[in-house]
């Protein structure tokens, strides 16, 4: 069995709540002074048609990396269970575990949502058969990683192009991958984050966003819905539909 999380204040798990909350739809729907507003507007575009195509009315569900979990109200109304695996306590995590060792049964889960989290894995091939594993026959993972991308944090060890991609999926039947901006929008990104990243002091750093990035991000929207350009060298992230 999973270890559980341990109980805690209730008055305070709410405040927590809230604040998780605030994250996690931030992430669903970015703020045009958001540097990677392209990237998250457009995620969440392709994930609603994607689970919009998906079978099944009630679906088990699994979300690696869980703990924000934005894309959970895209599947409002066809959720069976939720369960939500990560490294870190918050007051949404169900269960503590690492992606390379799910502490799951074999076949019961319709669905994996694993966004964000992949580049933190030491060994991704072991995490994809580890969620192909759980999956149920015909059950798909949802995922998104980053392309030409900054580093977040030290945590992370990788990034991914679509060849990469293929490789570490290739248990699935079928694997689906699209970038989610192209390399202009993705070149429109990168400048918007090094103008924030490079902005050494708080007070600078909200100046930009709220001057030059919504003009960046304005003119990314702008690029990428005119259609210039379909070439994704420079695709700061993408998304992977794999099924089982």
């Amino acid at each position: 069995m999973p270890d559980q999380i341990p109980d805690k204040n209730p008055d305070k798990i709410n405040d927590q709540r809230g604040e998780w909350l605030k994250i996690a739809n931030a992430r669903l729907y970015p703020s045009i002074t958001n540097p990677n507003y392209l990237v998250l507007r457009r995620r969440r575009l392709i994930f609603k048609n994607w689970i919009a195509a998906m079978p099944g009315e009630r679906l088990t569900i699994l979300d690696v990396g869980g703990r924000y979990q934005p894309y959970r109200p895209l599947l409002e109304g066809r959720i069976e269970s939720y369960t939500a695996l990560d490294v870190a306590s918050t007051p949404f995590v169900s269960a503590l575990g690492k992606g390379e060792e799910l502490p799951f049964r074999s076949a019961v889960f319709d669905l994996v949502l694993a966004t964000g989290v992949f580049e933190f894995f030491p060994e991704p091939k072991v995490a994809a058969a580890e969620i192909y594993r759980v999956l149920k026959p015909e059950g798909r993972l949802l995922m998104s990683v980053a392309g030409a991308s900054p580093r977040a944090n030290d945590g992370e060890h990788w990034r991914y192009q679509p060849a990469g991609l293929q490789f570490i999926l290739s248990p699935f039947s079928r694997v689906t991958i699209v970038p989610e901006v192209t390399s202009i929008g993705g070149m429109v990104r990168l400048n918007a984050t090094a103008l924030s990243i490079f902005a050494m002091y708080q007070f600078i750093r909200k100046i930009v966003e709220h001057t030059a990035v919504p003009v960046l991000n304005m003119l990314g929207v702008a690029l990428e819905g005119a259609g210039f350009s379909t070439n994704d060298q420079i695709a700061g992230n993408y998304s992977a539909l794999a099924e089982k």
